[in-house]
């Protein structure tokens, strides 16, 4: 007989579940951030854009802060609202089956 005390417990390791971050900014966010940070101030020599980085990584810092799962939440939303209209249209066929399966019937 196995009680609640006797149950298998496994250890969780929060590295396996959460998203990569770099200074506390999701890898993909920061690294696009550094690279045209190091682009515009290296190579154009653009010394306004620091602040503006820094100040972008801050903000994104603080949005992962919230739910570290908004880019993903967002990614999905993305996929989900392209296929899923509410309101009937002129387009759609109603009841495409062949005849022969069940065309004329009612639901």
């Amino acid at each position: 007989m196995s009680t609640v005390s006797q149950r298998r417990r496994s250890a969780l390791h929060l590295a396996l579940v959460e998203p990569l971050l770099i200074a506390g900014v999701e890898k993909p966010f920061a690294i696009v951030n550094g690279t045209l940070a190091i682009a515009l101030v290296g190579d154009l020599h653009l010394w306004g854009w620091v602040p503006i980085a820094v100040l972008a990584h801050l903000i994104l810092r603080r949005i992962t802060l919230d739910d570290p799962f908004t880019r993903l939440i967002y990614v999905r939303y993305n996929h989900q609202a392209d296929s899923y209209d509410p309101w009937p249209h002129v387009r759609i066929k109603r009841n495409p089956r062949p005849d022969g399966f069940g065309r004329a019937l009612p639901c």
